[in-house]
This record gives structure tokens, sequence and C-alpha cells, in this order.
């Protein structure tokens, strides 16, 4: 992974705004940044920080990841004992540097009080996609590794059409897809989404005790992480004879899917993809059963930029991988979905 080319880049990004230190905390920053894996447990037990300045860099961590983070040649490992804020304080002080910028979107209430009460003579100011700016366009390696991602998940998908029947549970269907994933990659992309009958109509539904029936819909959304990359695809399977209207609109929302694919190309506007699809869907009387947009951007996590979305002002540019992903919910029925990755070319 080129990570002394992606440090460069945040390191001028320093210099244009006049010097400082940045603090990283996001789990998929601080990876994508230095190659250091270790996640969060929650969002109160962090694994981490990177501090970046316009000619250094370090990783700040406790002891139990001091092992990982000697090893890393590009981030200069600082291990801390009394907490992460006092051992930022002393780097700041020994640095003789007065300007912090932080990730607004990642360091809690709680943290940014530690910072203020530790870092009295320092000027705070909270950023926003600084980092998610560049893992947008992803490299040759990256695009590997989530067509590797994709690859399997694929895998699964095809196992799985011998294994969704009358009977089993959708906590069983579940628990299949998670053993299929820590055994073909690191794990799931997201906690696997199976959702059968009436429950299908629940865009996020999680899995129940409930068992499947002939005449069912089964909306089975999962995705394998691969060397720290996410895939993210969708399937519908009918057990049987599904309802005529559920049939219908799986094949609208397959003829959706294949009417957005050819604008997802750099320089096309991000909004035309989902807008296309929401007129199809106003043409056919099912726009009020569609409930979400048509896609999402993916990388080192499963929901990032661009939001694939009607009210995006933004254009597809090369490099980036998206979802796509139209889908029809009926109350009381249930729904229908299928996601591809698309790889921006």
């Amino acid at each position: 992974m080129p990570y002394e080319i992606r440090l460069k880049k945040v390191q001028r990004w320093l210099e244009r705004r006049g010097g400082g230190a940045f603090l990283v905390s996001s789990p998929e920053n601080r990876r994508y940044l230095s190659g250091f894996s270790p996640g969060d447990v929650s969002l109160k037990e962090s694994a981490g920080f990177l501090l970046i300045t316009p000619q250094e860099a370090f990783l700040l961590t406790d002891p139990r990841y001091g092992e990982e983070a000697t090893k890393n040649l590009l981030f200069e490992p600082v291990i801390y004992r009394r907490g992460w804020a006092q051992a930022l304080a002393r780097l700041l002080e020994k640095l003789s540097l007065r300007r912090l910028f932080y990730e607004e979107a990642y360091l809690s209430c709680a943290r940014l009080k530690a910072l203020e009460r530790r870092l009295g003579g320092v000027e705070l100011q909270g950023v926003s996609g600084v980092v998610e700016r560049l893992r947008e366009s992803k490299d040759p390696q990256e695009m590997r590794l989530l067509k590797e991602a994709e690859t399997r998940a694929r895998e699964i998908l095809e196992a799985l059409k011998k294994e969704i029947r009358p009977g089993r549970t959708e906590r069983e269907i579940a628990w299949r897809i998670l053993e299929m994933s820590y055994r073909l990659g690191e794990g799931p992309s997201f906690p696997p989404i199976v959702a059968s009958g009436p429950l299908a109509a629940c865009p996020h539904a999680e899995p129940t005790e409930k068992v499947l029936q002939k005449g069912e819909a089964v909306i089975v959304d999962l995705g394998v992480r691969y060397r720290g990359y996410c895939s993210d695809l969708t399937r519908t399977f009918f057990l049987g004879q599904a309802p005529e209207r559920l049939r219908e609109a799986h094949r609208l929302v397959k003829e959706a899917q294949e009417l957005a694919r050819p604008l997802l190309q750099p320089g096309k506007k991000v909004a035309e993809a989902d807008r296309a699809v929401r007129a199809f869907f106003q043409k056919h009387g099912v726009l009020k059963h569609y409930l979400h947009a048509l896609g999402h951007g993916l990388g080192l996590e499963v929901h990032e930029a661009p939001a694939v979305s009607y009210r995006s002002r933004r254009k597809f540019r090369q490099g980036q991988v998206v979802t796509l992903e139209p889908g029809l919910y009926f109350s009381g029925l249930g729904g229908v979905r299928e996601e591809e990755m698309v790889y921006i070319l």
C-alpha cells in the first residue's frame, strides 16, 4: 500500500493551512494512512490515534497494541500508559505546536473535553472529509482488494441457493453467512440482513427466529471484509410461487438497475442515476415504495462517500466504487432488492 504517498498528501494539506498538527481518530482513516489495522471496540475505547505534522508522523496507542505499533516503519510509536490526552499534550509541547486539527465526525464530546482540559494553550479546530476525500478514489491495489472481497461474497450467495429453504430460520441463515465470512475473509462487512415475508418490507430488518415459508420473498444483504476492504451484495430469493405483486416489483427493480448502470461513469452527475430510477418507478406507480437512495460508496467502510442520491451535487470520479441497489417495499407483504458493486473506471 502507498502509505507514504497518502501521508504526504495530508502533510501538504497541513502546509496549505499554515501548519499545526492533525489528529486522526477514525479507525478507517488511521488504517488508510498508516496500515495500523486494529479496530476500535466501541466509541469509548480506541486502539490509537495518528498525529501528523508537516514534517513528522506519530502513532499513539496503549501497551495492548504496542507490538503492532513498533512494527510500523512510517509512524513513530508513542505508547501511553496514563491516558492518550496526556500523552498528546506532552507530544505537542515537545514539538512546540499551538494548533491542532481534529476529525469532528469521529472525536466524541468526552474526548474533546479531555483535550480542552489538557491543551489550554492550543487552538483546537474541527475539520471533516480530509482523509475521506482521498479514500474516495481507489488505487489499483485497492480495486483488486475490493474485487476479491466481492468474489468471496458471491461465493457465499452461491452457497445460499441450496440453504435458503422453507423450515430454516432467518437467524440460521445469518449464522451461516457469518461462518462463511470468517472462513473466506476477515468476517462480515456488516451484520447480515436476512428478511423474509412481511419482515422484508423493512430495508434494514434484523434476522429473527422467524421460519422461512413457501410463497415468501427473502432478502439477503451481505458483505465480506477482505484485508480491510468491504463488499456489499443483495439478492432476493423466492421460495416457490411468491405473490405476483412482489414478482412484478422484482422485475421492475432489475430493469431499474440496468437503466441506471450506464449513468455510473466518470464525469456524470451522481444525482442523475437516482433521479432516473425514481422517474422509472414513478412511471410504474411504485415510487412511494422506494424507501432509500440508489447506492453508496464502498471501501474500508461499507458506507462511505459518495452517496448515490438525487440530493447529491457531485459528479462521479474515476476510481470510485459504489453500490447499485434499487429496492421496493410493501408493508404487510414484503420487499425486493438487488444490489451490485460498480467500479467507476
